[in-house]
């Protein structure tokens, strides 16, 4: 008999992949469990990654290219604080079927009828990489050398 995959188990995979990736980038990561103590009272991300003085914290997603992603109100609105009160940047990191990852800052959301968020287009946010390449520039500027 096959063993069904949980969604919860596969929301871990996805969080700890990430979360390695993150960190064989140069960052400090901590990954939040989704429940436990004080979770309730509190929000707690899914990742919070530094570097360099950068704070840049995760709600992690999965999905299908060209299918949007939805996202609780409740998750919206409490990586928005715990962006605000670290002075840290929120984003949305998506692991589309395949494996691409796709991040995308909080901004990029729209309010649906119901008052939850909505992705619209999952694959069009930066490659972890390119997120990096931006925060952290390999290339000097001309004017460095100046």
């Amino acid at each position: 008999m096959a063993k069904i995959k949980k969604p919860k188990a596969k929301g871990s995979r996805a969080e700890n992949e990430l979360a390695i990736i993150l960190w064989n980038l140069g960052y400090a990561v901590i990954r939040g469990p989704s429940s436990g103590g004080g979770v309730r009272r509190r929000f707690q991300p899914d990742i919070v990654a530094i570097k360099n003085g950068h704070i840049l914290i995760f709600e992690v997603k999965t999905g299908r290219e060209g299918e949007p992603i939805y996202v609780e109100a409740s998750q919206v609105i409490g990586i928005q604080e715990f962006a605000r009160r670290s002075n840290g940047k929120a984003y949305i990191a998506v692991r589309l079927a395949g494996g691409e990852w796709r991040i995308h800052n909080i901004d990029m959301l729209s309010i649906t009828k119901g008052g939850n968020y909505k992705l619209e287009a999952p694959e069009k946010g930066l490659k972890i990489r390119d997120l990096d390449e931006t925060l952290f520039p390999k290339d000097k500027k001309i004017t460095s050398y100046l």
